[in-house]
């Protein structure tokens, strides 16, 4: 059957942003089919119950079809939907988020007022003198001349290192680039990392720092290890600082290599707005914030309560996180290194609200179980996997009325929604 030619409607989403098409009895996920379309399909592999394809004629064509303004977005596994209209965009995740998420009840998506570069972190794999972003699925490099998510600095810097590596098999041990901006700073981190920690990179250190002024930390992260894992245990400065500083909601905020920092700046803000009206918080409340990172939701909410707590299991994160509390004269924020999955119940005495931030797999079931013996009266729970979010939801429905769930596209032109949701014991 591969290879065959087949004509199928597109019923459906996938979660992962592929038209969901119906040839008879067959079913087939379709990259770049839209809801609606009726497409012959070329059948590129066969399932036992299911097909993938791609589209080799399109039939009846969505009127929510727009032309690509990327001339890699149908080879590059970054942008889902940049063939869809953006408000429609936000109607098909928002049915995808209903099927998933079922009984529960899925707000309207929040939107984000300007989709275009606004990814404040960037990683990109290097090989062969090539440098760009996976193939969906796959290890091979697409290269791009501008990409449209990624901040307009990280697309500068990208370019011009282009120039320097291209053919040059001095740089061959270099596995990614990385670079993060901080929104209102405007000060920029660069790494790299690199299977050879002791190879001189001062030609591309010099260019930089000569080109961007604004680049305030170089840094090589040592990898040599034969996994997907792209940052390795060590590192050392290159260049000015182990950190920036980034500002939101005017709080400064200081960000390592290591650190996990939201890669929407501007819908990061509105998230943190939902999780404090949903939090209701008073001068008696105490806050504990498990997978808190750098501490930018507890310093947010620091302002609104009594005290809060904040549970990390990076060292590089709860350093930032107590250095972030000293810088913003925040003494009722107290950071600790510790694993967010298993012996929380000491944690979780006394207090009055919790905020989960996890990340995709979810909460483990010994937290879970923690949760649920102790005295929390309110969650507040936000979510990047609305699969392992519904699980848990279900696994904490006989002791918490589950409230509304309010999706924020922080990703936009991506099939992925961060979303936020109250739970208040029964």
């Amino acid at each position: 059957m591969k290879n065959d030619i087949v004509t199928g409607k597109c019923v459906d989403m996938s979660i992962d942003g592929l038209g969901i098409a119906k040839a008879g009895d067959l079913v087939i996920f379709v990259k770049g089919l839209i809801k609606g379309e009726v497409a012959d399909i070329r059948i590129t592999k066969e399932k036992s119950s299911y097909a993938y394809g791609i589209i080799d004629r399109l039939i009846e064509v969505s009127p929510y079809r727009k032309d690509l303004d990327c001339p890699v977005a149908y080879k590059c596994g970054g942008c889902d939907f940049r063939h869809i209209d953006y408000k429609y965009q936000l109607v098909l995740k928002k049915e995808v988020l209903e099927n998933i998420l079922k009984p529960f009840k899925v707000e309207n998506i929040t939107e984000d007022d300007n989709p275009y570069y606004y990814r404040n972190k960037i990683q990109i794999p290097c090989r062969d003198s090539k440098m760009g972003f996976y193939r969906k699925y796959s290890n091979d490099i697409i290269e791009f001349d501008d990409c449209l998510l990624e901040s307009e600095i990280a697309n500068n810097i990208i370019h011009d290192l282009k120039k320097i590596i291209k053919d040059n098999p001095y740089y061959d041990s270099i596995r990614h680039f990385i670079i993060k901006h901080g929104k209102e700073s405007d000060e920029v981190m660069f790494g790299i990392v690199s299977e050879d920690f002791n190879k001189d990179y001062k030609e591309i250190v010099d260019y930089l720092i000569d080109r961007y002024p604004n680049i305030k930390s170089i840094i090589l992260n040592h990898n040599d290890r034969k996994t997907n894992v792209i940052l390795g245990d060590k590192e050392k400065v290159l260049y000015g600082k182990d950190h920036i500083i980034d500002i939101f909601e005017g709080i400064k905020v200081k960000i390592a290599l290591k650190s996990f920092y939201q890669i929407n700046h501007d819908m990061m803000i509105k998230l943190y707005n939902k999780v404090l009206q949903l939090a209701d918080l008073n001068n008696d409340t105490k806050v504990l914030d498990l997978y808190c990172g750098i501490g930018t939701i507890s310093l947010f909410l620091s302002r609104h309560c009594k005290e809060v707590t904040g549970i990390e299991i990076v060292k590089e994160a709860i350093d930032n996180a107590k250095e972030n509390a000293l810088m913003n004269n925040i003494t009722n924020a107290e950071f600790v290194l510790a694993d967010a999955s298993k012996g929380m119940d000491e944690y979780l005495k006394d207090k009055d609200v919790l905020i989960l931030d996890p990340p995709r797999k979810g909460i483990s079931k010994e937290l879970i179980d923690s949760i649920k013996k102790s005295d929390i009266k309110k969650i507040v729970y936000v979510s990047c996997s609305p699969i392992t979010l519904a699980r848990d939801l279900k696994l904490l429905q006989d002791h918490f009325d589950i409230g509304i769930i309010y999706p924020f596209d922080m990703f936009g032109y991506t099939s992925h929604v961060e979303c936020v949701v109250l739970m208040t014991r029964k």
